[in-house]
């Protein structure tokens, strides 16, 4: 029997630091860390992680058409896209790779985040998400950038640009013009 023929799961990797984690998914299926979920792609998921002497962490994962999809469509393939939208495997959820971090440095992280969002309550959702994801979004100002990623390692100057590098990312290098990022190498 195929458990996902036409693409409708996605497996999504979770890690912790420190690892042997549990985390729980709104589909009520647990895991210790290391370890993976198979979710649908169609649908928004969250996922908590419980660790002794800490809060409890979450995190929301995005269902959104993958990129591939309007090439499809361009291509010829407006059959193909219906079926694949109609069936849900043209979504992908956002972040690929979920991983909580119970140590000092991850609650400091968790901390500027919320400290930074509760001072900001009419932040655009989607800035929103990838401030909680620790990822960066083109159009992000300065400010938001630096509350999901944190201080840069080293701030550069490249023609217009104010490069932050993060030596610890991928990607590392962020470019700023006018304290808004335009794009991420």
């Amino acid at each position: 029997m195929c458990y996902d023929c036409d693409g409708q799961i996605q497996n999504i990797s979770v890690t912790s630091e420190p690892p042997g984690v549990k985390v729980r998914s709104d589909t009520g299926v647990s895991i210790t860390t290391p370890g993976s979920f198979d979710l649908i792609r169609n649908q928004d998921h969250s996922l908590v992680a419980e660790y002794p002497g800490c809060e409890p962490q979450q995190k929301e994962l995005k269902h959104g058409l993958q990129g591939w999809f309007w090439g499809n469509i361009l291509a010829g393939g407006i059959i193909g896209g219906i079926v694949d939208a109609a069936s849900g495997s043209s979504d992908e959820l956002q972040p690929k790779k979920v991983h909580f971090n119970f140590t000092s440095a991850g609650q400091a992280a968790l901390n500027r985040q919320r400290s930074y969002l509760d001072s900001h309550p009419d932040i655009d959702e989607k800035v929103r998400f990838a401030i909680l994801n620790e990822l960066s979004r083109k159009g992000m100002t300065k400010e938001e950038l630096i509350a999901s990623l944190g201080k840069p390692d080293l701030i550069d100057q490249e023609k217009e640009y104010e490069v932050f590098i993060y030596n610890d990312r991928k990607p590392q290098r962020y470019y700023l013009k006018n304290e808004i990022l335009e794009k991420v190498k």
